[in-house]
């Protein structure tokens, strides 16, 4: 009987012991955290900054995953890291934010932009559902890009209907390659080249196959927009032609135009309105 006693006031006492172990991962503890330079693949580039949130948890904790601008054949994560503190601390405190880099396009090689870019984006989505629990963030997404970047965020969207990407946040990104204005370019030129030919339906061009347009159905989700008023490197043009597609099948989206050109977005107070903007359509679209 006193073995019995004891043995069980062992068990009760390892039993506390374990309880109170696992209270030092109570998520609202939880400190900010920023990770730099995560590989999510083996090539180089393949790296991508994510800064976590106080308190964070993995059922209230959503991630804002940006992704860089420069032509598909260039830039850099770090071209955003003098607004990471504005975004993080002002607009989107609640989220995780993920500042990605993907392996850059070269003319004649087998490094396309397309699908190769768009599956980089999956990889980073990949990576961070597989560490949801680690991070302490919910796999919930949204995918935010500037010019080629922005070009991306919505082609995945559009074409990749994931449902665990909940709203796109676009910013001077091409929307139409076969808009007149646009497809003399040479930045539309260029891009003929960086879409894998062998991805290509028969009977589609490789023009109208990058086209994010050429994608929007009444399922795809809430898009956000920022375009420049004085941008010669996407013109205009691109704001109306998305902005139509997007009315015709019944998306839930917002066009906003600057005073600017192709970079304009990049300066005060450019910056605080377009980030307050997005502020209050996630607010509405993805509370």
């Amino acid at each position: 009987m006193k073995y019995f006693l004891f043995l069980l006031s062992f068990l009760f006492l390892f039993s506390c012991s374990s309880d109170t172990t696992g209270t030092t991962d109570n998520p609202t503890n939880l400190a900010a955290k920023d990770e730099m330079n995560i590989s999510y693949g083996s090539h180089p580039q393949q790296k991508f900054d994510i800064y976590l949130p106080a308190g964070r948890s993995a059922t209230t904790t959503k991630v804002y995953i940006y992704i860089h601008g420069g032509g598909w054949m260039g830039g850099d994560k770090s071209e955003i890291n003098g607004g990471i503190n504005l975004m993080k601390q002002t607009y989107f405190p609640k989220y995780a934010i993920v500042n990605m880099n993907y392996v850059l396009a070269q003319l004649g090689t087998n490094n396309y932009a397309l699908p190769n870019q768009i599956n980089d984006i999956q990889a980073v989505i990949n990576f961070i559902k597989s560490k949801s629990a680690e991070y302490q963030v919910k796999p919930e997404f949204v995918l935010s890009g500037s010019s080629a970047g922005g070009h991306l965020a919505m082609y995945y969207a559009y074409t990749k209907n994931n449902p665990e990407v909940k709203a796109v946040v676009n910013i001077v990104g091409p929307a139409d390659f076969n808009d007149p204005a646009f497809a003399s370019s040479p930045a539309s030129v260029l891009f003929q080249g960086m879409v894998n030919p062998n991805v290509i339906p028969s009977g589609t061009t490789a023009l109208t196959y990058a086209s994010p347009v050429s994608w929007i159905t009444n399922s795809s989700v809430p898009t956000l927009s920022f375009y420049g008023q004085t941008d010669t490197t996407v013109p205009i043009s691109q704001r109306d032609l998305l902005e139509a597609k997007l009315t015709q099948k019944n998306v839930p989206h917002e066009t906003n135009t600057y005073n600017g050109d192709h970079i304009g977005w990049m300066s005060e107070p450019t910056t605080s309105w377009m980030l307050g903007k997005t502020k209050s359509f996630l607010n509405t679209h993805n509370p």
